[in-house]
């Protein structure tokens, strides 16, 4: 008696990484950008990037970074393809355009539905040690609690490391350290590390 072999199905499922933040302003849509164009570039992963926020950022930089005046359902940087304000019906579009990572930029975390996060296979949450908002990580435990609980990696771009240090020496969840990168869609060696051991 024979042996039957079936062909191995191959097609690899995207990855879902979902980056939000604990308040405007915190570093949200520039870890997002950096983290696609790691993976992209230095990766070779073929990236999508949605928008699933009403901030507008994407059209702003997609139309200086291609030079069309109005905002495009979709528009390529760098080989990374970017959704302008999207939601639920292009990432399940994405899911079967062939790409092996999808990143999506939420916004604040308090404009958004938890359970959107919680179905995401990873989730960056951007944190600001700045004074102007250092009311933002220690107003609620909110945030604290959901990163916690579902094993959320933080990171901070902005803000003073001593206040960072001390957090993590009193409280939880760990924060870790976005290193300084002022172009997103630059990866330099030391961001290349950085998102070695994040991502």
């Amino acid at each position: 008696m024979g042996f039957i072999y079936r062909k191995k199905n191959t097609v690899e499922k995207p990855r879902i990484i979902g980056v939000t933040g604990t308040g405007r302003a915190v570093g949200t849509t520039h870890l997002c950008v950096l983290a696609a164009n790691y993976l992209c570039g230095a990766c070779g992963r073929r990236t999508a990037v949605l928008e699933w926020n009403g901030h507008g950022d994407f059209a702003r930089f997609g139309s200086v970074c291609t030079g069309l005046s109005e905002a495009e359902h979709c528009f390529r940087i760098q080989e990374v393809d970017f959704y302008p304000e999207s939601a639920g019906d292009v990432l399940a579009e994405s899911l079967h355009r062939g790409y092996e990572e999808i990143l999506i930029d939420f916004g604040s975390l308090a404009e958004q539905d938890s359970q959107e996060l919680l179905r995401c296979h990873r989730v960056l949450l951007t944190v600001s040690f700045s004074e102007w908002q250092m009311e933002a990580p220690g107003k609620t435990r909110s945030w604290e609690e959901c990163a916690e609980k579902n094993g959320w990696l933080c990171l901070a771009a902005f803000g003073s490391e001593e206040s960072r240090i001390r957090w993590n020496k009193r409280r939880r969840p760990a924060v870790g350290r976005i290193p300084l990168s002022a172009d997103a869609f630059t990866v330099t060696q030391q961001v290349m590390e950085f998102m070695k051991t994040i991502l």
